[in-house]
């Protein structure tokens, strides 16, 4: 079998073996014109295995008049992971008005030993009514190691 040959089929053999079992992407499309922002430099840390608030996460914002639009929240901090296990793991998760956004219910955080990382998450929201709406970040570890976040911003883009 020449090189070109057993590089094609390895290819479409991949291309196979990682769309197997996996679920087809959600497309949403909203027209965005303004965007509600918090940003905080406090550092703070918890030990919670079960979520619990990010302090100075949370954002209040006013999605106008019209039809129900998705909106985009955008998440950025400087994490760190102070691990007791080596197991451990760090979760993030959104929440708008009480709600979680998806995907899934909650995003992990590569671990760090260190300040200097920052780390991020995009999320996009199922359509919400016109009128008022809250977002905010949780956080929580699955093992009680300390995860501490220093800058961090939450930004929500929506019409």
């Amino acid at each position: 079998m020449n090189i070109k040959k057993l590089c094609t089929i390895s290819a479409l053999a991949v291309l196979v073996v990682a769309g197997e079992g996996q679920a087809a992407p959600v497309n949403r499309q909203a027209p965005l014109s303004l965007f509600n922002g918090v940003e905080d430099i406090v550092f703070r840390c918890t030990t919670s295995t079960s979520f619990v608030d990010i302090p100075g996460l949370s954002r209040s914002f006013n999605q106008t008049s019209g039809p129900a639009e998705e909106v985009v929240a955008m998440m950025q901090g400087s994490f760190s992971l102070s691990q007791v296990s080596p197991f451990d793991t760090a979760f993030v998760r959104l929440l708008i008005d009480g709600a979680v956004v998806g995907p899934g219910d909650q995003v992990p955080l590569t671990s760090v030993d260190s300040f200097g990382a920052t780390h991020g998450f995009n999320w996009q929201s199922k359509p919400l009514a016109a009128g008022a709406h809250t977002a905010k970040l949780q956080w929580r570890t699955d093992l009680g190691s300390q995860i501490c976040v220093d800058a961090r911003t939450l930004i929500v883009l929506h019409k």
